[in-house]
């Protein structure tokens, strides 16, 4: 049960219940995440943005994800983020949540490594790196510490908070 309760979706400004229509259903954390109304929408937009306007790939993205919510423990997010057409398998997401990298090679493996380093808050090596820069120009870079930074604030926001973590509704 969450610490708080879930923001009550008719009492929020109209541009939070328009976000919240557009969102799959039983999404607790952005229910939670509305109580901050200032901010809300924006990181909202943020989520969609890296879904749609990236140039990192879905794939590359949906691995960083997965790491860090293996290196936070969120449970949330490995039940969550688990949308129709994630560009891993079933396998792949329960192998990287375990911390098992040993399936994964080249740039999938580099930004696995890479994401783990990241997501533990520690500086991030120079080994842990030159895989990355060998393979991601500039951009992709920022955006997959951007990746990793989202994914990392939603995962708090889930522990702290202990929301709820409900499967996608089919």
């Amino acid at each position: 049960m969450a610490r708080i309760p879930y923001a009550d979706m008719s009492a929020l400004p109209d541009d939070l219940r328009e976000w919240h229509a557009k969102l799959p259903p039983n999404s607790h954390l952005f229910m939670m995440v509305a109580h901050a109304e200032a901010s809300a929408a924006t990181l909202m937009q943020v989520g969609l943005q890296q879904i749609r306007e990236l140039e990192l790939s879905a794939r590359l993205r949906e691995l960083a994800a997965n790491a860090t919510a293996c290196v936070l423990g969120a449970d949330y997010l490995r039940v969550r983020h688990n949308p129709p057409g994630v560009p891993i398998t079933a396998d792949e997401r329960e192998a990287v949540y375990l911390g098992d990298h040993s399936g994964f090679s080249g740039i999938d493996l580099a930004v696995l490594t890479f994401a783990t380093a990241v997501a533990r808050g520690l500086p991030v090596d120079d080994a842990e790196f030159a895989p990355v820069r060998a393979e991601l120009s500039d951009r992709q870079i920022v955006e997959l510490i951007q990746v990793i930074g989202y994914y990392w604030m939603f995962g708090q926001f889930a522990n702290v908070l202990q929301i709820d973590a409900e499967p996608y509704e089919k």
